[in-house]
């Protein structure tokens, strides 16, 4: 008997394997992969840890999925969110544009997180898709205390 439950496992593996060799792959992370950027201080400000996720979904109603977090930062702070954006700059030293996304406030510990959803409107002008590189700074006050690298992100499809 053992013999025969463990040769139906093998079977019902076989067949899962090929049904997800056969399946369609989802195109969501097709020209983006899902990015997790870490969070760096900038300057003397505390810090343990910290990152923003961006997932772009390719949806039809949402485009992109953001969330920020931070872990050990000033405690009990208003931080504000912004994406520093340009469109040919591969530094991000000159940036096109500044767009703000999200803004929370850290607990006693210094931990806070917020989200930020873009919704799909319409596909951005030629070329489709396009690369843009950004870097997210968290600022206290209008005071840059944190930021990511430059980061190549792929919109527009």
């Amino acid at each position: 008997m053992r013999t025969q439950i463990s040769r139906r496992t093998v079977a019902t593996a076989a067949v899962v394997a090929a049904f997800a060799a056969l399946a369609p792959t989802a195109t969501a992370d097709q020209y983006f992969h899902t990015s997790h950027a870490d969070l760096t201080p900038v300057g003397s400000a505390s810090l343990r840890s910290g990152f923003v996720n961006d997932v772009h979904t390719n949806g039809v109603r949402i485009a992109a999925q953001e969330r920020y977090q931070l872990n050990g930062a000033q405690p009990n702070t208003t931080y504000a969110v912004s994406l520093v954006i340009s469109f040919v700059d591969s530094t991000c030293a000159a940036p096109d544009l500044v767009f703000p996304t999200a803004s929370f406030t850290t607990n006693a510990g210094g931990n806070g997180e917020a989200g930020f959803t873009f919704y799909q409107s319409s596909p951005p002008p030629p070329p489709n898709p396009q690369t843009v590189y950004i870097r997210w700074v968290v600022s206290s006050g209008g005071v840059p205390q944190y930021q990511t690298g430059c980061i190549p992100v792929v919109i527009g499809v």
